[in-house]
């Protein structure tokens, strides 16, 4: 009878499984970690799920995050033009970002907007170009594509390929031109742009930037999926619809964003937020640390932990940063400093460096953040960091580079355990100290506790919100009950221009008619005056 049992539900179990694909490009490491949780989180609630992965980066090829066996990975290659362009690809591209401020002005966003667009656009054109590709994955009959829009092939081949349910998801908490296409209203009045403070702090120039980088983020984004979409529909010959109508199509769009994390501000429904679906601070703290990460945590009272993410690398800093860095740290002898840093065979850093501190090209982050003795985090402020930070309650110094990174930051400060420190600033080693010392001393510590304590007790975990979503999107497939009217009013009537201009013109007609009602009035008083 047990095995009757066991059996019976077995089958129920497996008679509601979906089928899904994942399209995940190997092109940013933070992305694909991003959609390799996602895929495991189906699979282990039964599901049956595909990664579709072109091989763009080769860099990322050994970044192995898939963990439930059961995934069937596709490693789509590169052919041999393509493998020569992504050899001979600068290595330098993003190092400018160090001294930069991206897509400040039009033409640092179509700079962005073109080195990408170089990037994607030869992987895109194969994968457009594989008949046989297109055969194979249309024969597998998924149920749900999940795709997102940082490279937008995947969304361009999964309208292509006609599968009956897209989701949309994205790996930052938002993507401008991607949510205005779903009709999302806009978060200018909520969320600070970069280079913008939060809260009371901001005025007017804080307001005239907001606007100001809305527009030349969705001018990059934009950019960048027409060039790949006018190149698709000109050397293919496919005919594939613009990403606005795609997205607008889509059941859901998930994006990286926690409400109790994030800035709150208006969303529809549509709009589902999935971030910290990922993180499990129990296993972090279970997880053991390599035996020379553990002992240095043991070497002082205070350790501080230095990273500036997978994509911009701390070996590329300008020099003087460097030295700011290091002097911070000659200056703080009773505090342990464990930096992640790439080049091994740097021999400069290593002569300039003192004992308190320490180069490691690879770190286990997630478990470092979570052991208690770690008692700072210096990070670039990327979504996947400040998530993790969040989650494990320790203070942090964010020092954004480029992207959605000034947000990021701004996000965590406003929950009072950590602080926003300008890149431009970190040669300066006299101000980098005293902040470190600050947050060492301080009360920030308990503010990250209390974040921490909040996000791991929130009502509805994100990881159901992910799942349930996604069976709702395979079982109901498209979802226009959803899709707001709104997205379709041009841009006078969705900010009520038109209403405005009436209002206005009535008034004028208003007072015009006053106007002449008073002059009637006195011209009749004078001439029953006169013949009185």
């Amino acid at each position: 009878m047990r095995l009757f049992y066991f059996s019976f539900l077995l089958i129920f179990q497996c008679s509601n499984a979906f089928k899904y694909l994942i399209i995940s490009p190997i092109y940013s490491y933070s992305h694909v970690k991003f959609m390799s949780n996602i895929a495991d989180k189906l699979a282990d609630h039964g599901h049956e799920v595909v990664v579709f992965q072109q091989q763009i980066l080769d860099s990322l090829r050994d970044k192995k995050d898939i963990k439930n066996p059961s995934i069937q990975v596709i490693n789509y290659e590169a052919d041999e033009n393509g493998k020569e362009f992504y050899r001979n690809r600068p290595k330098s591209t993003v190092r400018k970002y160090w001294t930069t401020n991206q897509a400040a002005t039009p033409s640092a966003a179509d700079q962005f907007a073109e080195t990408m667009s170089n990037d994607l656009e030869h992987m895109c054109l194969q994968v457009f170009q594989d008949k046989a590709l297109h055969e194979k994955l249309k024969s597998e009959k998924f149920d749900v594509v999940i795709a997102e829009p940082f490279d937008p092939c995947g969304l361009y081949l999964a309208d292509y390929l006609q599968i009956p349910s897209k989701i949309v998801a994205m790996a930052s908490s938002r993507i401008d031109p991607v949510q205005w296409a779903v009709g999302q209203p806009s978060g200018l009045n909520f969320i600070p742009g970069p280079g913008s403070t939060y809260g009371k702090e901001s005025g007017l120039w804080e307001r005239v930037n907001n606007v100001w980088m809305f527009f030349m983020r969705t001018r990059m984004f934009r950019t960048v999926y027409w060039n790949l979409l006018d190149t698709i529909r000109e050397k293919s010959g496919t005919a594939i619809r613009d990403i606005d109508e795609i997205v607008a199509d889509s059941a859901y769009l998930f994006f990286n964003s926690n409400p109790y994390l994030d800035f709150p501000f208006p969303s529809l429904t549509k709009c589902v937020p999935i971030g910290g679906f990922s993180m499990n601070v129990s296993s972090w703290k279970t997880e053991k640390l390599p035996e020379s990460l553990d002992k240095l945590l043991d070497e002082r009272e205070k350790t501080v932990y230095l990273s500036f993410g997978s994509v911009i690398r701390s070996a590329d800093m300008p020099e003087d940063y460097k030295n700011g860095v290091i002097e911070m740290m000659k200056s703080m002898p009773n505090v342990t400093f464990i930096w992640k840093y790439e080049d091994e065979d740097d021999i400069e850093i290593r002569k300039n460096i003192p004992s308190n501190v320490h180069l490691m090209a690879w770190l286990p982050q997630p478990a470092l953040l979570a052991d208690s003795r770690l008692s700072l985090f210096v990070t670039h402020g990327g979504l996947g960091s400040v998530m993790e930070v969040a989650y494990s309650g320790i203070p942090a110094i964010v020092i954004p580079l480029f992207f959605d990174q000034p947000m990021n930051g701004e996000m965590l400060k406003r929950h009072g355990g950590a602080e926003v420190y300008s890149k431009f600033d970190l040669k300066d080693s006299q101000k980098l100290s005293g902040v470190v010392q600050k947050m060492l001393n301080s009360d920030y510590s308990r503010n990250a506790k209390r974040l921490s304590n909040l996000l791991q007790k929130q009502p509805i975990d994100p990881t159901d919100r992910l799942i349930k979503h996604a069976e709702f999107a395979a079982e109901f497939k498209s979802l226009p009950e959803l899709d707001p009217y709104s997205r379709q009013l041009n841009f006078a009537q969705y900010f009520f221009l038109d209403i405005t201009v009436l209002v206005i013109v009535c008034i004028l007609i208003m007072l015009r008619l006053l106007k002449l009602t008073i002059h009637f009035v006195r011209s009749s008083m004078r001439v029953k005056s006169k013949y009185e």
